[in-house]
């Protein structure tokens, strides 16, 4: 027995009563987050469309996300400590380095995370906003780890959302996070969570989030009591923004960075894809990755961005100019499927 609604299809083992617990939850949650978001935002969260988000929605970009995806993957591995987890690093700095508006830093030191900052048009006192994926990779041949669905499409998504949101303006500083070393227990995202400059009013994560091989647009949204807000924010944008995702709850009990968050107190969110598919083989490569799937994935993110963040509509509807691709010598590496 399947039950739907309007924002979650359950399966029978999540099945809910209308009106139950986590209906309350959400309820509850989306109180929260009305109340916690910037008075000038653009759009009211809970149900009203806002053609501004919604122009930005069409700015995402399929051929960037499968192109940095096809970069990530011919390093051959991205394992945390080998050369090419490090020259990984390198091309995610050049990258974000060359979208205008962006304050990059990469932090110094084995782990090497990245952050980038589009600075708020206001002091908001009660955080920023954060996007983050990891862009570390294992597989059973640490040699061959392309890593294009764990995680280079959940980075793409990431550096696309960057290049679209630095095109506009938010009340709240947004931050743009590369994490390393996640696949050896989170060990960037973990250091970096527990020395937080400012507070983070949402961190929203990108791990294992664009395989989607039969086409059944089915999207777990992972969160707690603290970010019950931000997955009801989540289920109504689905609706809203037409990305029109089989949302369930809570299938996936995956320890990605966005647990780094959550043990820290703040509101953190993660998407998962159904199933994992060829993660953590040789096999990952971009010819599996559903771009489709990714692209609303990445849309259904942004809106939820704008909103938290407190979306100014200065400038709607200009063009966002692609970024300049860094070049790299990938001669002799991993030669992914076109």
């Amino acid at each position: 027995m399947e039950r739907d609604s309007a924002h979650w299809n359950y399966t029978r083992r999540h099945a809910r009563a209308p009106g139950g617990p986590l209906y309350v939850l959400l309820l509850a949650g989306v109180a929260v987050l009305l109340a916690a978001a910037p008075a000038a935002a653009t759009g009211t969260p809970g149900g009203e469309y806002d053609p501004g988000i919604a122009a930005m929605l069409a700015e995402i970009d399929e051929s960037e996300l499968r192109d940095t995806t096809h970069d990530l993957q011919n390093f051959s591995t991205r394992a945390y400590g080998t050369d090419g987890n490090r020259e990984a690093g390198a091309y995610l700095s050049a990258r974000l380095a060359a979208i205008p508006g962006l304050e990059v830093k990469s932090m110094d030191g084995e782990l090497n995370n990245i952050v980038a900052t589009l600075p708020g048009s206001v002091e908001a006192s009660d955080g920023v906003v954060m996007v983050g994926a990891h862009y570390d990779s294992t597989s059973t041949d640490l040699t061959r780890a392309p890593g294009a669905t764990d995680n280079g499409c959940g980075v793409a998504i990431v550096l696309e959302l960057a290049r679209v949101m630095s095109g506009h303006s938010f009340n709240r500083t947004v931050q743009f996070a590369f994490w390393n070393a996640e696949e050896v227990g989170r060990l960037g995202s973990i250091d970096y969570a527990a020395d937080a400059a400012v507070p983070v009013a949402l961190y929203l994560n990108y791990d294992s989030s664009c395989y989607d091989p039969l086409n059944r647009s089915v999207l777990d949204i992972v969160y707690d009591e603290r970010s019950a807000g931000i997955a009801a924010l989540m289920a109504d944008h689905n609706t809203l923004y037409g990305t029109n995702f089989a949302l369930t709850e809570n299938i996936h009990s995956c320890t990605s960075d966005h647990i780094s968050f959550r043990e820290r107190g703040y509101p953190a969110v993660t998407t998962h894809c159904e199933e994992h598919g060829p993660a953590h083989t040789p096999d990952d490569t971009v010819d599996r990755v559903s771009l489709g799937y990714a692209k609303r994935n990445a849309q259904l993110g942004l809106s939820v961005l704008a909103e938290v963040a407190g979306f100014r509509d200065e400038g709607a509807g200009a063009a966002i100019p692609k970024a300049p691709m860094a070049v790299w010598d990938l001669s002799g590496r991993l030669d992914g499927a076109d």
